[in-house]
């Protein structure tokens, strides 16, 4: 089973809001993206909050901050999951045990959760599942169907609840301060943060001790045991511990990091602790240190960045590899790793890519991000601009009345509005090219702009499967804007081209050149039709055809009819990204591959 889609309603900022994740292609990481205070930790709550029982004061903050006064609605979320062959082949060996024979397989069903005020004040809380199951007894040919009232439909809902359901994992903050101990039975073993630790150690016992082992009956109970063969059990099991969780996180940070095999391996110390002053009963407890060489260390005693990590690796990997979980976990991020610096974050994404990877634990990812460190432009087609209506960015101390979260698709957000680019300028960061250390690149061509740039790396990369090596392009500004880097070359005295379109525009940028810098630059300056006279005077785009054009355009959006020059030059970036084939004509590819050709061979002077 997995979650597919979550339809939010009156939830603290979101006035109504759908946040689709089956759309095609399939993704299993969904990045949000957005500004700060756009809304991104909200939709994450309101996914989190399916099936959550809140109190009346916890369900108060709930209740969008312009209705506080009155507020006589609901507030609702309905998530929809989808049912596999595996799960329904589950489901029907449960029917048979009430007497059932045959069933219709369920292709989906939904979960709603709706919180009821009146006069601001929270009345009841109500949780439904919309369920159709309808079976066929043994020895009859009639299917009946099931509903709420009757008990064998209550025992399959329990039975889907209990075994079959995907879990919501919500990590609202990933810097954790990894805690020197961790109480697992006793008085503080459910209090504040020390229960998502403990509740990890739960999850690796369950794994690694047989028979669905848990930290009461497989640990306390034999902890507290004083005879020789309770004391072999136990340390016969600890090391079971130790070994698993050394195996896991150091095999994962190698294949992270890419480093040498370690010799650091995990050492588990248990122990009884009284809180004397309050005279309670005593706290089993668990200190995780890191053995290396000689040394001891606490995880607080590490690096901020190797806390960090570990932290990470332990949350995640052991809520993800659990026996018991047959569904696709769905894990929620909270601006993982924001305040690490740039080459810690794209290595958060490279861990996301080699977890998500793994077909035998399925998990989705969602995560928030305002880092353009952050985003990988392979998952765009999953990712989501939030916006909140209330907030004017251009006047940060300015607030309108209503909030309204909205999380529209990347690629419609960009089509319907390409002016609000403050929106999705951590994608654009990361899409830009950004040059470095120019000196390493003594043959340079200059483009006129981004667009030529990424056209020309996708022919040669993708199209023509990078058959010419020798071509450093630099992405420009635009056609007449790339004076500093033409200085820069001259002051080196290195070698460079300027490659302008063959059309009016790139022509007078010729003459504006060839004014500023003189008739010493005029060798440097070349059109298209220069190098390939069956180009003619046309832009880039216009290579294409025109059938090409608009083919390309719907790679972005779908919905259009006619050629749009920023879907297009969006397409040919994503596709560049992603590696994808788009279906050119071959008198296309001929002018490509001359043009390419001779930019490959130009003697640089």
């Amino acid at each position: 089973m997995r979650y597919t889609k979550f339809e939010i309603r009156n939830f603290k900022g979101i006035e109504n809001l759908t946040i689709d994740l089956s759309k095609q292609p399939y993704n299993r990481i969904h990045t949000f993206v957005g500004l700060n205070e756009s809304g991104k930790t909200t939709i994450l709550e309101a996914i989190n909050a399916i099936g959550n029982k809140w109190n009346p004061i916890e369900a108060q903050k709930l209740i969008p901050k312009h209705l506080k006064a009155s507020f006589n609605n609901d507030i609702s979320i309905s998530a929809y999951v989808e049912v596999d062959e595996e799960d329904n082949k589950r489901i029907l060996k449960k029917l048979k045990e009430f007497g059932y024979s045959k069933f219709k397989p369920i292709a989906f069903f939904t979960i709603n959760s709706c919180w009821k005020f009146k006069s601001s004040r929270f009345q009841e809380l109500i949780s439904y599942w919309n369920l159709s199951v309808e079976v066929q007894k043994t020895n009859s040919r009639k299917y009946i169907s099931l509903d709420d009232t009757n008990d064998h439909w209550q025992a399959i809902v329990h039975y889907i609840e209990d075994s079959l359901m995907p879990r919501i994992v919500y990590y609202k903050n990933l810097l954790f301060e990894f805690p020197d101990r961790i109480y697992l039975y006793g008085p503080r073993a459910d209090k504040g943060n020390n229960k998502a630790y403990k509740d990890i150690i739960e999850d690796i016992v369950q794994e690694v001790i047989e028979g669905n082992g848990s930290i009461e009956k497989s640990l306390y109970e034999i902890y507290i045991q004083q005879d020789i063969g309770a004391k072999d059990i136990f340390r016969a099991r600890k090391n079971l511990l130790q070994e698993y969780i050394t195996r896991q996180v150091f095999a994962s940070w190698g294949n992270l990091f890419k480093s040498a095999e370690t010799t650091a391996k995990i050492e588990l110390h248990f122990d009884l602790s009284t809180d004397q002053a309050r005279n309670t009963d005593p706290d089993f407890y668990v200190e995780i240190h890191i053995e290396e060489n000689s040394d001891s260390f606490y995880i607080s005693e590490r690096s901020v960045g190797f806390r960090w990590f570990f932290s990470f690796l332990f949350f995640i990997l052991f809520r993800k590899n659990r026996k018991t979980d047959l569904g696709e976990t769905l894990f929620l991020l909270d601006e993982p790793a924001s305040n690490l610096h740039s080459t810690a974050q794209k290595k958060l994404l490279a861990t996301f890519e080699h977890f998500v990877e793994d077909e035998n634990k399925p998990l989705k990812l969602l995560y928030t991000t305002h880092s353009h460190h952050m985003i990988n432009p392979k998952w765009l087609e999953g990712a989501f601009v939030v916006k909140n209506e209330a907030v004017d960015y251009a006047n940060p101390f300015g607030y309108r009345k209503v909030t309204n979260i909205t999380a529209v698709p990347y690629k419609h957000f960009v089509a319907e509005f390409p002016n609000q680019q403050d929106y999705f300028q951590p994608v654009l960061d990361t899409l830009e090219y950004q040059p470095g250390l120019l000196e390493k690149v003594p043959n340079i061509i200059i483009t006129e702009g981004k667009n030529d740039y990424y056209t020309l790396r996708y022919i040669n990369e993708v199209i023509l499967n990078k058959k010419y090596k020798k071509i450093h392009l630099l992405p420009g500004a635009g056609c007449e804007k790339n004076h500093s880097v033409i200085q820069l070359y001259m002051a080196w005295n290195k070698p460079y081209m300027i490659l302008l379109d063959a059309d009016k525009a790139g022509l007078k940028a010729q003459q504006t050149y060839l004014k500023i810098f003189g008739d010493i630059i005029a060798k440097n300056i070349k059109t298209y039709n220069d190098l390939n006279s069956e180009i003619g005077t046309v832009t880039m785009e216009n290579i294409f055809s025109e059938e090409e054009k608009i083919s390309i355009s719907k790679h972005f959006d779908p919905t259009l009819n006619s050629f749009k020059k920023s879907a297009f030059n969006t397409a040919i970036q994503s596709a560049l990204i992603n590696k994808e084939k788009i279906e050119l004509s071959d008198e296309t590819v001929n002018k490509f591959d001359k043009l390419l050709g001779q930019l490959n061979s130009y003697k640089f002077v």
